[in-house]
């Protein structure tokens, strides 16, 4: 394999290779389609970047994911190893148990989350503050609030 000189290129190339070297317990097959499906995503992603940089190539990278996670995602959807085959070196204890994801889905990012959650605390601020106002404006335009006098006690 020829290694390019463009460093945007060779982050790319060491990351696949690191998901090539981490899925290595997987049928050929099974790799190669991973590893196309990686290829695309990261060239369709790469197509948005203007320009492209270091950064960039990173973020694209650390939303696919750690190659380690996603070759732990991609054994999950294989076949268990039988008795006579022997269990393979990347089965996880509790991979029967484990719901299997998409081996190539982007993570989320938790700054959605707090986006959301901060923008739901602000609409509540502007509820509340709304109804303050038109309580007090309420209360200020029949003579302020209601007070008893200490005859009618």
């Amino acid at each position: 394999m020829n290694r390019s000189t463009d460093p945007l290129d060779r982050l790319v190339e060491d990351y696949l290779a690191e998901v090539a070297y981490a899925t290595a317990g997987l049928s050929a097959a099974r790799r190669e389609d991973l590893l196309a499906d990686l290829r695309e995503h990261i060239t369709v992603a790469r197509a948005d970047l203007d320009p492209p940089t270091q950064a960039g190539i990173r973020t694209i990278l650390d939303r696919l994911g750690d190659p380690a996670a996603i070759a732990e995602e991609a054994h999950l959807g294989e076949p268990a190893p039988t008795a006579s085959t022997g269990a393979s070196p990347h089965a996880s204890p509790h991979a029967a148990t484990m719901l299997r994801p998409s081996a190539v889905r982007p993570r989320r990012s938790p700054g959605r989350l707090a986006l959301v959650l901060v923008s739901v605390l602000v609409v509540i601020l502007v509820v509340v503050g709304a109804c303050a106002v038109t309580f007090f404006a309420s209360s200020s335009e029949s003579g302020g609030p209601a007070q008893v006098s200490p005859s009618s006690r």
